[in-house]
């Protein structure tokens, strides 16, 4: 399936080029002639090249401290290549400038040549998987090319021993200021080093760190152990006080009025006051005067124990005093109750003062690190300046030594030669490249063109817009629509059917009268307007050649030239047009001395005299009432009206026929001229018969093998012969009339 619709995108495109060879060819034709001219007349440009050796010599450079050859290819970062930089360096402005000045070189106009030029012309490579740079310059004259090449390598080899020489000098004076500062810091942390131990009296700071981890972990195991004893603790006081059915407050308060004298002793008179009001209550009943003395006197009791309780314990509240009276029993629970919360008191102070102690140990530990931490930077910074002390004394021995030497690190390998041969212009490759641009070009310039095009190219698209049945498909009349008769005001297309009637097209004519017999199965189709989108979509040619076709098979045809604005029937007949369809609908003439016989069974209505409003004629009782007439006369009458986009006068017949054909010509009709008309069509009601494509060109189409097999089938001599016989047919049948 890939694969077919691969196919049908590359036929797409050629049907594009055929479409649009013209502006393509124009396109790549104009870039081959410019790349052609601008090839030819170019100036031949020569080329020379030298190469150059980059190493590493001498003892002249410092890296960490050591001396490793001043001068010394090495990259300062992983990304960063030497060769390119030293390339570089033999392109900068000081070096090209030196030569540009020691040759005396100049441009065009006689003036010095500046830097820009010049690097256009150099080229400065390295030389895969070597320590090697080629350097090339380009000149219409092969001499300069190589004097610029060899007085650059010069100049270059010379500016790097000459910086190399003062990187040793400067090397040397760094070093010389940088021994005394060392020394003196190297000093200063021997100092800074003895003070801080003395300060935080350390002498092993990593035995007083596991001396402080043992106290942890022993803190630990004790807070481990009074945690649990608190949980014993916890459980023995609820127990309590679940038994008491009272708080541990509560519990406390108990205990303390029991051991008040004073509510002892209240409590005790009170206990005897109530056992004797009873006994009297009993003896004298609960009115006697005794009784109520008693009742008094317990009454004066409970306020006398309300008052001594709230100022032992601050209220009067009930619990405690009805706890007081309990058993001895239930007093011992009390006390054991107070003594456990007073147990569980002890040992959560005993853990609070456990957890600060771990405390104050974490914090000591946590200090530890940063003592550590400040004695090995010190320690550390030491080391530093001691290995840098001794490598910048090794490194002065070396750099004086080696200062006053040639340390350069170029070799010039090879001299630039004289060339033979210029490298530009290239001509078959220029013309090779020019041609596939062209093409290039043309194929985009198509492409665009067919983008920016919006009208209707194939039948499918046609299709797809219009959503109308397709009842024929009419291929494009080449030859027709060239002539042009002598008396017409524009070119005519050929009767085909009457002319050619086993062409390929002539069948196409038939195939459409069939496909409208069989629209209907209960009504035939009679009379119908025959319409456009726009004019020049060969609506006129359609009626001719469909009257002619339904006319083979013995109907009665009569065609109508409706387009009383610019009528054509009269010059595709070849008839003339004084009288017509305008005369009849104003009744200055009758219908039948206005049609011309064509043959039989053919009979043609022109348009007659071109009224100064068509719309009153068309839009009458009058017109309806012909076309009633001439429903009874013949079997199909064809309409010739105007398009939709130029009058309204094809909507207006719509609705007194049959119904509206409507014929469209892809490649002259836009999408939106098209719906538009479809559109219209819509609002105002008409019943559409179907869509006739005109002007159908085979090579367009994807699927065209329809035409080639009907050409094939009746063969160009047949069609050429019987064509030749019905004209003269015809013109001996004029000749005799």
């Amino acid at each position: 399936m890939e694969y077919a619709e691969d196919s049908i995108d590359i036929k797409n495109y050629v049907r594009i080029l055929r479409r649009r060879w013209l502006p393509a060819t124009v396109v790549c034709g104009t870039v081959v002639t410019l790349t052609a001219l601008a090839t030819f007349l170019q100036k031949p440009v020569f080329q020379s090249e030298g190469t150059l050796q980059l190493k590493e010599v001498g003892s002249a450079s410092i890296s960490d401290l050591d001396v490793k050859g001043l001068g010394g290819l090495e990259a300062l970062s992983a990304k960063s290549n030497p060769i390119a930089t030293e390339a570089e360096i033999l392109r900068s402005e000081p070096i090209i400038r030196q030569t540009i000045t020691s040759l005396k070189l100049q441009d065009e106009d006689g003036q010095p040549l500046t830097s820009e030029v010049f690097l256009e012309a150099l080229n400065v490579t390295n030389i895969k998987d070597t320590d090697i740079l080629k350097v090339s310059y380009k000149s219409t004259d092969p001499q300069e090319a190589v004097d610029v090449v060899n007085q650059l390598m010069q100049d270059y080899r010379a500016n790097n021993i000459t910086t190399n020489r003062a990187e040793a000098a400067s090397a040397r004076q760094y070093i010389e200021q940088q021994v005394p500062l060392v020394s003196a810091k190297l000093r200063r942390l021997d100092v800074a080093l003895r003070q801080f131990k003395e300060e935080n009296g350390i002498t092993d700071l990593k035995e007083e760190a596991r001396v402080q981890a043992e106290v942890t972990g022993k803190q630990q195991t004790e807070f481990s152990e009074i945690q649990s004893e608190m949980v014993n603790a916890n459980t023995r006081a609820q127990a309590l006080r679940n038994k008491l059915g009272m708080t541990t407050s509560e519990a406390r308060q108990v205990n303390d009025l029991s051991q008040s004298p004073g509510v002892k002793k209240i409590l005790e008179e009170s206990q005897a006051n109530e056992i004797l009001l009873a006994e009297t209550r009993t003896l004298y009943g609960s009115e006697h005067p005794n009784v109520l003395a008693l009742v008094d006197k317990q009454a004066e009791l409970k306020s006398l124990l309300s008052r001594e309780v709230g100022q032992i314990i601050g209220n009067t509240t009930s619990q405690p005093l009805r706890n007081l009276t309990a058993g001895q029993s239930q007093q011992k629970l009390t006390d054991a109750l107070v003594d456990a919360e007073v147990e569980r008191l002890g040992l959560e102070q005993q853990a609070i003062a456990l957890t600060n102690n771990q405390k104050d140990y974490k914090r000591k530990q946590k200090f530890l690190p940063r003592l550590e931490q400040h004695l090995v930077a010190i320690e550390r910074d030491k080391l530093v300046a001691q290995t840098t002390y001794e490598g910048l004394l090794k490194a002065l021995q070396e750099i004086q030594i080696s200062e006053n030497q040639n340390i350069g690190n170029v070799r010039i390998v090879a001299t630039a030669p004289l060339p033979k041969e210029p490298i530009a212009p290239r001509k078959v490759f220029n013309l090779a490249v020019g041609m596939l641009l062209g093409s290039l070009l043309g194929i985009g310039a198509a492409l665009l063109l067919e983008a920016m095009d919006t009208s209707i190219k194939t039948v499918q698209e046609a299709k797809d817009i219009f959503k109308y049945t397709v009842l024929g498909n009419i291929p494009f009349l080449k030859d027709a629509e060239k002539v042009s008769r002598k008396g017409l005001e524009r070119p005519t297309p050929d009767l085909i059917v009457r002319d050619n009637p086993r062409s390929s097209v002539s069948e196409s004519y038939r195939m459409l009268q069939a496909n409208l017999k069989f629209l209907s199965s209960d009504h035939r189709v009679q009379v119908f307007v025959v319409t456009s989108s726009i004019p020049k979509e060969g609506k006129s040619t359609v009626v001719a050649n469909l009257a002619l076709a339904l006319a083979e098979l013995g109907n009665r045809v009569l065609i109508i030239d409706a387009d009383l604005r610019r009528p054509s029937q009269h010059q595709v007949w070849e008839l003339p047009n004084t009288v017509g369809l305008s005369n009849v609908l104003v009744e200055q003439q009758g219908w039948a001395t206005a049609i011309r016989q064509e043959d039989d069974h053919l009979n043609i209505l022109t348009a007659g005299v071109i009224p100064p409003n068509p719309v009153p004629l068309i839009d009458s009782h009058h017109m309806a009432v012909l076309l009633e007439e001439f429903h009874q006369a013949y079997d199909y009458i064809l309409i010739d009206s105007p398009p939709l986009a130029v009058a309204a006068d094809a909507l207006l017949l719509g609705k007194m026929t049959d119904g509206i054909l409507l014929v469209t010509r892809p490649g002259l009709v836009d999408t939106g001229s098209a719906q538009s008309s479809k559109e219209t069509l819509e609002k105002s009601g008409q019943k559409v018969l179907g869509l006739v494509i005109n002007g159908v060109i085979p090579e367009n189409e994807p699927d065209s093998y329809y035409y080639y097999y009907a050409k094939d089938y009746y063969g160009d001599d047949a069609s050429e012969n019987e064509s030749k016989s019905r004209k003269k047919k015809k013109v001996s049948s004029k000749d005799r009339s």
